[in-house]
């Protein structure tokens, strides 16, 4: 590299198996499977190249790249989310008046399924009364179809309320962490 090589012409140097620098204005035929080096006529280097990668090389690559686009796509999401947030709610009152508002309609709800599981109970309270009455004669098929009716309907109600209970503690935590969000994004109190 001491000597001055013309302005537009480029060197390739590499290292060969014994640790040897090998250079040519060509790719020597050492460096063709191995990392090398470009410098361009004043001894200046222009760009490296990685040598072949191996299997194991390209999948761990690939992995940390989904994972790199896997962070930016969350932290875009975020981001977009946090935007959606400050445009929806002017206050943390707004935010705890919109959670308020949904936390009676679903507990309206689950009274309305309560009411239908009690009457529910009731009837199958009278059908376990009547079922007592053929507790030594057979019981009428209607009476047996009536309990099973009967049963799936309270299993199907019961169903429902731990559902709707489910439903009211999601609203209470979604709305915390977004109470917790918009004050952190410097939301006003």
């Amino acid at each position: 590299m001491a000597f001055a090589l013309p302005a537009g012409a480029r060197t390739y140097c590499c290292n060969d198996e014994t640790g040897r620098k090998v250079c040519g204005d060509i790719l020597p035929v050492e460096c063709q499977k191995r990392a090398y080096q470009e410098f361009d006529g004043r001894g200046a280097l222009v760009r490296r190249y990685e040598g072949p990668v191996t299997a194991e090389e390209r999948n761990r690559r690939e992995a940390e790249q989904a994972r790199k686009k896997e962070e930016e796509r969350q932290a875009m999401e975020l981001e977009r989310s946090n935007r959606a947030l400050r445009a929806s709610y002017a206050s943390a009152g707004d935010i705890d008046a919109k959670r308020d508002r949904l936390l009676a309609e679903a507990n309206e709800s689950l009274k309305l399924a309560q009411e239908r599981f009690d009457a529910a109970l009731a009837h199958k309270q009278k059908l376990d009364v009547e079922a007592e009455f053929f507790q030594k004669k057979p019981m009428p098929e209607s009476l047996k179809s009536d309990i099973r009716e009967n049963q799936e309907e309270l299993a199907r109600l019961q169903a429902m309320l731990d559902d709707k209970k489910r439903d009211m503690a999601a609203i209470g935590a979604r709305f915390d962490d977004e109470k917790k969000r918009y004050l952190g994004l410097g939301g006003r109190r």
